[in-house]
């Protein structure tokens, strides 16, 4: 059943026991102690227990605070309890008794409770109540101005070569078949001859190989596949078609070249999605720019430009465009929040058409930063194109020898006579003609990067530095590396995280007033 907080606080809680001067000075913990019974209500959990059985549950309210402080300061599980046992700041958050070491809850009652959250689909609760509580503080306008960004999360799952990453497969797969039969994995490895995928934690650190030696690292190769092929005809046997045997299939096909009569060889170059990590098969190659490389998730953001409030949180894989998250940021704004969003701001990443017809069918104007032209050379807006696109003058004033449409798009195509004469030429192409792509937003993209120069768009377009200011702050508060695998379980982690930055700046500035 569901268990419910006394609503009258106790004289012997720590906040009581302390004074009002003490709690001011506790911060985040005196805040929390001053306004947290506000966030959570017992009976916004009622839905995830029983309502006429059982015996009363550790109060839902109270867990969810104790969650909060988990993320607030990044600790285990094991490590939630100890505080809330011995540490005076969460026994002043929690509202418990100062002078008590008896725990407030058990370790599984926790893991039980975000169990709950999760088979309930109420993951995001904290998240939104965080949203409201900044709602009814009056931090956010009737109109919303929302900035959109995205941040690299580096994912949990262990990072393998094309040797481990073979083995890591194999060993998957015999413990698939070993629970698909009812067998111990040790034993099925043993019979299929597999035992060095199991009983080693590294088959490359189990195996004398030359590494100087081409043959012998081929050999070794050669070896690896062979029990790839004995750990799917194992699978076949056993009747297992799980996830496990997939991922062995991909691994194979995207690491491995091989050719009839031909020992096996290394794929040169990263296949495209490649899968990195058996532990977190959700986990891919990202780029955050051309120097930053990182395996994980990609996180995306949107922030209420005048409050600084994280309005709401998207993950997707690392190769997925900032675009294509831009209609469920808003979208997931508008719900949370309760208020229409009037306009959106992003950086030159969402300056795409895929951006920008996602932000048209969310019936949200989207203005942002224009990708910057080749330094020292004309640029499409140095040319001169017609409404229709049919003609086409250069910076000499040249019109196109000829055009021609490609993919939906229209080439305009100066002679090689043409440019081989103008005087402009270096600072034109370094081919021996010039081409011009006219896309059919040709003249919208001009008048976006006209409006990015000018004094109104560099004003609205430094505004958006409040979501790089909020990703600062998930990022200090651990949100930067998953604590869990997988981009569900990765966003819940930032939705937590949210939940604690805006409730941070909501009470931080509750507190300023009052001062």
């Amino acid at each position: 059943m569901l268990g419910k907080r006394d609503l009258q606080r106790s004289f012997f809680t720590a906040s009581c026991q302390l004074g009002a001067q003490n709690v001011e000075e506790m911060g985040f913990y005196g805040q929390m102690a001053k306004f947290g019974h506000r966030v959570f209500a017992d009976e916004d959990f009622a839905a995830l227990y029983c309502d006429n059985n059982g015996r009363p549950s550790t109060p839902p309210s109270l867990l969810s605070l104790a969650c909060l402080l988990q993320h607030y300061e990044g600790l285990s599980d094991a490590d939630v309890v100890e505080r809330a046992r011995y540490d005076l700041r969460w026994k002043l958050a929690l509202d418990l008794d100062p002078l008590s070491v008896e725990a407030p809850f058990a370790k599984s009652t926790f893991q039980a409770f975000r169990a709950r959250l999760s088979l309930h689909l109420q993951e995001g609760l904290a998240f939104e109540k965080s949203v409201k509580e900044a709602r009814e503080a009056g931090l956010l306008p009737a109109k919303l101005r929302v900035a959109l960004d995205s941040s690299p999360v580096r994912g949990r799952g262990a990072i393998k070569d094309t040797f481990n990453l073979l083995s890591d497969a194999v060993a998957a797969v015999v413990r698939a078949v070993a629970k698909k039969t009812g067998r111990e994995a040790r034993e099925v490895a043993q019979e299929a001859g597999l035992q060095r995928h199991i009983e080693a934690p590294s088959v490359k650190g189990s195996e004398e190989v030359d590494w100087s030696s081409p043959e012998a690292v081929s050999d070794f190769l050669e070896g690896l596949v062979r029990d790839c092929d004995q750990a799917l005809s194992l699978a076949q046997e056993a009747d297992c078609a799980s996830e496990e045997v997939g991922l062995l299939k991909k691994v194979v096909a995207q690491d491995v070249e091989q050719e009839e009569g031909k020992k096996a060889q290394i794929h040169q170059g990263v296949a495209p999605d490649r899968l990195v990590s058996i532990s977190d098969p959700e986990m891919r190659h990202g780029r955050k720019s051309s120097g930053k490389a990182y395996n994980g998730h990609k996180a995306h953001v949107a922030v209420e430009m005048d409050s600084g409030i994280i309005t709401a949180v998207e993950m997707s894989a690392p190769g997925e465009a900032d675009g294509a998250k831009v209609k469920t940021l808003l979208e997931k704004t508008e719900e949370i929040t309760g208020r229409e969003v009037g306009e959106a701001v992003g950086d030159s990443a969402y300056s795409s058409r895929k951006a920008l017809e996602q932000a048209q069918e969310a019936g949200v104007e989207l203005k942002t930063k224009m990708p910057a032209g080749r330094r020292g050379l004309f640029n499409p807006a140095d040319f001169q194109v017609s409404e229709d696109r049919q003609t086409a003058l250069c910076p000499a004033g040249h019109p196109s020898a000829r055009r021609a449409p490609s993919q939906g798009d229209l080439v305009h195509y100066w002679s090689e006579e043409q440019c081989g004469e103008c005087p402009l030429k270096q600072r034109c192409t370094s081919g021996k003609r010039r081409t011009l792509r006219v896309a059919e937003d040709f003249h919208d993209r001009r008048e976006r990067e006209r409006f990015a120069r000018s004094p109104e768009g560099r004003l609205l377009l430094r505004q958006r530095v409040v979501v790089e200011h909020a990703i600062g702050r998930l990022k200090n508060l651990g949100a930067g590396t998953a604590r869990y695998f997988g981009q569900v379980k990765s966003k819940v982690q930032w939705q937590w995280t949210a939940a604690v930055a805006n409730l941070c700046l909501i009470w931080g500035q509750a507190a300023a007033a009052v001062d």
